[in-house]
């Protein structure tokens, strides 16, 4: 018989998939905190955890967008590569830190992440426009494409950013790379695509590194990906009709009320 928390872990996972893959975000913002909090991980495994279920989810979702035509490759690959190397850094900093340290980097980049969905305006991602540039075509739809402007300098350095803040945190990235591309002029809905494609490639990098350390728990890891796996279909199928600002909105909030309870439960209980 399957125990009761591997068939929530699944539910719950349904229900991070599908939010994620509408927002083009890992889900680690709530992987981590259900774990850590629900369940009693250790922060380093859940870190470890999230970004293995995430590589999973958003290996799902990129079949979906890339069947659509939606991802943009060159700025996948300036994203990408440079956040593979820093993911790996970020997960072996998790060695040096104690876990109440750990959960406290967790809770400022939640606190920020949650202000940034409530108020666009709020500075996370600035413009790097500098340097040399090339031409990126962006499928609107079927039948229309559009001619993008790609700068290798803004992409490679919010890259290594969001790659670094991945494989620290356990966070998939994506609240920095759909900022970073959408500045640079490209549609948030091939933001989305793209930031999905990227997570896959910098987690798959952070999860090998948190493996090689020992930071997994297999059981959650299969319970919360099967779910997720599922829901992040259902998000891609839902991303074209869903009120992106809504679900910011509501998303937003909830990140501030998780870092409210992770510091009550971590520091004052």
């Amino acid at each position: 018989m399957i125990p009761p928390d591997l068939l929530f872990s699944c539910v719950l996972g349904v229900l991070i998939g599908t939010i994620s893959a509408l927002l083009g975000v890992g889900g680690g913002f709530f992987y981590v905190p259900v774990l850590v909090i629900l369940f009693g991980i250790d922060p380093r495994v859940a870190v470890g955890t999230s970004l293995a279920i995430i590589t999973c989810t958003t290996l799902s979702a990129s079949i979906g967008y890339g069947l659509q035509g939606r991802i943009l490759l060159k700025s996948t690959l300036c994203l990408a590569l440079p956040g593979m190397v820093c993911a790996a850094l970020g997960a072996l900093v998790t060695l040096l830190l104690p876990s109440q340290y750990l959960i406290a980097i967790f809770c400022v980049v939640l606190l920020f992440m949650g202000i940034k969905m409530v108020y666009r305006q709020f500075p996370l991602v600035f413009p790097l426009l500098y340097g040399p540039c090339w031409k990126e075509q962006c499928r609107i739809s079927p039948e229309e494409g559009k001619d993008l402007h790609a700068y290798p300098v803004h992409l490679v350095t919010w890259g290594s950013i969001a790659g670094f803040m991945s494989g620290l945190t356990g966070i998939g990235g994506g609240i920095v790379n759909v900022p970073a591309l959408t500045i640079a002029g490209i549609p948030i809905h091939s933001a989305v695509a793209t930031s999905a494609a990227v997570i896959f490639i910098t987690s798959l990098s952070g999860t090998g590194t948190h493996l090689l350390l020992g930071h997994l728990s297999l059981p959650f890891f299969i319970a919360f990906t099967i779910g997720a796996v599922l829901g992040a279909q259902v998000g891609v199928r839902l991303s074209p009709r869903a009120p992106p600002r809504l679900l910011e909105l509501a998303v937003g909030s909830l990140l501030i009320m998780v870092v409210v309870i992770l510091v009550i439960n971590t520091y004052l209980l």
